[in-house]
């Protein structure tokens, strides 16, 4: 597979906001472009489909970044269609992650519930093809692509007429970024609606980040990225065993064989531990004190 470049580090930090953000956006459309003819046959299906959403990700987050130079109506359908390629990708990540995790368990899963993740990874990826199918049809993707490029532009109404220049402009527009992560970083964990938004944030933080190189001090870019690739892998563990938890649950209110039943209920006992651990361990990690460290950090650099 080629390789694409996340950071944007060849860029001048006086270089002009919307000839970054078209060279930026390009990077990633033109990555997800490349992902989305992979990720239907081919030896690395998989892979792919996982690139996929990643970069659908980081588009979402330059076209955020740099909104202010963009068309409203062609960045809106532009991330409009990244969201429906990430969650159609996704719907066949999730069964994937489910199959692998339910294949290494010393818990025999009953070959009903597995069978059944079967089919419903089958669909996911039939609607993964229609929607591959859909934006190859008339180079839809491609047009929609080309036509959001070429639309970009500082737009009149603002107080300069001149696009100002990238790195007092990527500050800028990092800071209500961080300032929605570190509000969210403030709530009680042991909920797990606000632990999902913080953990979506953070991504969108992070994406962020990756085009913000040019934009200040290489060290301080460093342990930033740094410090929220642990923030999330923290949060990351403890969200997948939730969502594994919640899948083993909607099993067994499909499961009536008493062997079955059995099986998923010693399951999700043992996942539930395990919950319980890694919440301990993110909360006793996640300190106020580490908290106000990172958000000092955070507020200097920006």
């Amino acid at each position: 597979m080629p390789r694409f470049e996340k950071w944007l580090r060849v860029v001048a930090a006086a270089a002009p906001a919307d000839e970054v953000a078209r060279g930026a956006l390009a990077e990633r459309l033109l990555a997800v472009s490349h992902f989305l003819d992979k990720s239907v046959g081919g030896a690395d299906e998989t892979e792919a489909i996982h690139q996929l959403r990643v970069w659908t990700r980081r588009a979402s987050a330059a076209l955020k970044l740099f909104e202010p130079a963009l068309p409203r109506s062609r960045r809106k359908r532009m991330k409009k269609l990244l969201r429906k390629m990430r969650r159609t990708a996704g719907a066949v990540r999730d069964c994937d992650i489910h199959l692998d995790r339910l294949n290494s368990d010393d818990v025999q899963a009953p070959r009903r519930v597995v069978r059944a993740l079967k089919r419903q990874r089958r669909q996911a990826r039939r609607d993964l093809k229609r929607l591959r199918r859909h934006l190859h049809k008339d180079s839809r993707l491609e047009v929609q692509i080309s036509l959001l490029l070429e639309k970009i532009a500082w737009p009149k109404r603002h107080s300069s007429r001149d696009a100002p220049p990238f790195s007092s402009f990527c500050r800028q527009q990092l800071a209500p970024l961080a300032a929605n992560f570190f509000q969210l970083a403030e709530t009680d964990l042991h909920d797990n609606e606000k632990l999902h938004a913080l953990r979506i944030a953070g991504k969108r933080l992070r994406y962020a980040l990756e085009l913000a190189p040019a934009a200040m001090p290489a060290r301080q870019h460093q342990e930033l990225y740094e410090s929220l690739n642990e923030i999330q892998d923290r949060l990351g563990e403890v969200c997948d065993q939730l969502a594994a938890i919640e899948h083993i649950r909607e099993w067994l209110s499909d499961v009536k064989k008493h062997s079955h039943r059995q099986r998923l209920e010693k399951l999700l006992r043992r996942e539930e531990r395990q919950l319980d651990q890694l919440r301990t361990r993110l909360i006793r990690w996640w300190s106020p004190a580490r908290l106000r460290r990172l958000l000092q950090h955070w507020q200097k650099t920006l």
